[in-house]
């Protein structure tokens, strides 16, 4: 009767028809388990298309005695996310591992290609290893783990997932609010980002923004000196922006730490002696034909040298760059201009050797340099 279809169970209360949902899930996963027992050759042989196929007419066949139409089941995998859409309104995820175990990689947390009317989903998850196949199904964010990177950012799937132990939990949002933010990869990216400061550990993820999330990355890894000239000096300005702790004479060598990591992570380029580029050519033994009494270290010349840059990169930052000061040196921020902030920061190191680089800077005098 039309007054128990799903549609109109919905209209009428939205948990009643949910629920109804759950237990077309649940029916579809008896239905599935008791075929698999009895053919368990034939599901272990299924490619991940032949699985989806057999999902949908399990789903189908569920329908019976449910306020679900079988007609209105239908399979838009490859097309749109997810996998199978019941009703308008309910999706299903097909996943399934070789192995004997009940984890795997999921879908993109951009769901770009998500159907616009699903608003429930449920992952439907099939266990090829073991004696024979086996299937689970829970809600899709019941079971989202953690998050991985293939070619952009996607979920780990843990069907056996405690109940609060799911991403969205760790980073105290639901599951809804999350999807539908447009700088979600930005979220993702911050959470890591403070979990491995919170653990003291030296570690940056690799991808990026919301904005080149999906195709915009390098697959390959360069070597810093197979850059153009150009983009070294526009990298070397951004490095010493973003982490001045690398300017410091005395600072040792862990202050290139997070230089090497930045590089490697969010440009994909190595750089095997990170350290030349704050000391390679030299100290400075005179100023302007004065032979000093005691040479200063290459690097004051290499703030002279990049000053301008610096200056301007930092008086018009691009979108970018705000995002990458906000993540690795937020000091800069927390006055009126940057570029005067990351001047105090560089003279904390020059007052060390009693230069004034402020003058130094504006002057921009004539250094000789000598090995």
């Amino acid at each position: 009767m039309e007054e128990n279809r799903i549609i109109t169970i919905r209209k009428r209360d939205i948990a009643l028809a949910y629920q109804a949902f759950s237990d077309l899930m649940l029916k579809t996963k008896e239905i599935l388990n008791e075929d698999a027992k009895r053919n368990p050759s034939m599901y272990k042989s299924f490619s991940s298309t032949e699985l989806e196929e057999c999902s949908l007419e399990k789903i189908k066949l569920a329908c019976d005695s449910t306020p679900f139409d079988a007609c209105e089941v239908k399979l838009i995998s490859g097309q749109r996310f997810p996998d199978i859409i019941a009703e308008k309104y309910y999706g299903i995820e097909v996943k399934k591992t070789k192995q004997n175990h009940w984890t795997s990689v999921g879908s993109s947390i951009v769901e770009s290609t998500r159907d616009k009317y699903v608003e429930d989903i449920y992952v439907l998850f099939a266990k090829m290893g073991g004696k024979y196949p086996e299937f689970l199904c829970r809600p899709y964010q019941e079971v989202m783990c953690d998050i991985a990177v293939t070619h952009s950012p996607r979920y780990l799937i843990d069907m056996e997932l405690e109940t609060g132990e799911t991403i969205f939990d760790k980073m105290d949002v639901s599951y809804d609010e999350f999807r539908k933010d447009p700088r979600s990869i930005d979220k993702v990216r911050n959470y890591y980002r403070q979990k491995a400061v919170d653990n003291n550990k030296l570690e940056m993820p690799w991808w990026v923004t919301s904005e080149n999330s999906e195709d915009e990355k390098p697959f390959n890894v360069s070597l810093w000196n197979n850059l153009s000239a150009d983009e070294k000096r526009r990298l070397r300005a951004m490095c010493m922006i973003l982490f001045p702790e690398a300017m410091n004479p005395k600072g040792g060598q862990k202050k290139y730490n997070q230089t090497t990591l930045w590089l490697c992570s969010y440009k994909q380029i190595v750089m095997p002696n990170i350290r030349d580029l704050y000391t390679a050519g030299g100290k400075i033994t005179c100023i302007n034909g004065k032979r000093l009494d005691m040479a200063l270290p290459q690097v004051f010349n290499q703030i002279l040298v990049f000053s301008d840059l610096i200056k301007k990169m930092l008086e018009n930052p691009s979108s970018e760059l705000i995002m990458l000061i906000q993540d690795y040196n937020p000091v800069l921020l927390s006055g009126n201009n940057m570029w005067e902030e990351w001047i105090k920061i560089c003279s904390n190191y020059a007052k060390l050797y009693d230069v004034d680089l402020v003058k130094l800077i504006n002057d921009k005098p004539q250094l000789t340099l000598s090995k």
